[in-house]
């Protein structure tokens, strides 16, 4: 196939049937709500750009999207989940976006493209510390961001023994389920981004 420029097509771009019937030939794939050339790297880049088409720039990707921007989740959430920074709160926000008001140090955020990711670690964490249903999927989804992340489940659980950041109790109880979670390839290639600063950061909060 030829190349296609934008490297991300929409329905603004080619009508939804026409790029489903391009999906089907092999010569599209789906990047969430977008579509790219099959020839495309499929890596945080990319991704980062689709969520970019949902989300607004000052955004930072965080829980499901910054797990789908590192490659350990085959899909995005269905909408774009982020936290809101500091001056931007007190401002309208869309109700397309699941934001919360955390700020997040920026030494457990990554960029990627244009958009800022909370790092493997942080991500882990905070999926970790969500007081939503946690089972062997989820588990599987942390043991993958914690391998990115260069990190084990007992190194995180003393880390979170002596934390003070809230969901720190929930988080140490779901790591057992993380710690039995066997790996396996990721549902698409993981390229981990390079962090802000040198090395893999402890968490702060």
């Amino acid at each position: 196939m030829t190349s296609l420029s934008p490297p991300l097509l929409d329905a603004g771009i080619l009508p939804v049937v026409e790029l489903l019937a391009l999906c089907l030939d092999g010569q599209l794939f789906r990047v969430g709500d977008a579509f790219a050339p099959i020839d495309a790297p499929d890596g945080p880049e990319l991704r980062a750009h689709a969520f970019l088409r949902s989300a607004p720039s000052w955004a930072v990707a965080d829980r499901g999207s910054a797990a789908w921007i590192h490659g350990t989740r085959s899909s995005p959430p269905p909408v774009p989940q982020v936290s809101v920074p500091p001056h931007r709160r007190g401002s309208a926000l869309s109700p397309a976006l699941d934001a919360r008001h955390r700020s997040v140090p920026p030494d457990e955020l990554v960029a990627v493209a244009r958009v800022r990711v909370t790092t493997p670690l942080r991500t882990a964490v905070d999926l970790l510390s969500e007081a939503r249903p946690f089972g062997d999927a989820q588990a599987l989804e942390v043991r993958h961001l914690l391998a990115l992340a260069g990190v084990a489940p007992a190194d995180l659980d003393d880390r979170l023994r002596t934390g003070r950041r809230k969901g720190c109790v929930l988080a140490r109880s779901r790591l057992p389920a993380v710690a039995q979670a066997a790996l396996q390839a990721p549902a698409r290639r993981a390229e981990p981004a390079q962090p802000t600063e040198s090395g893999q950061p402890p968490l702060t909060r």
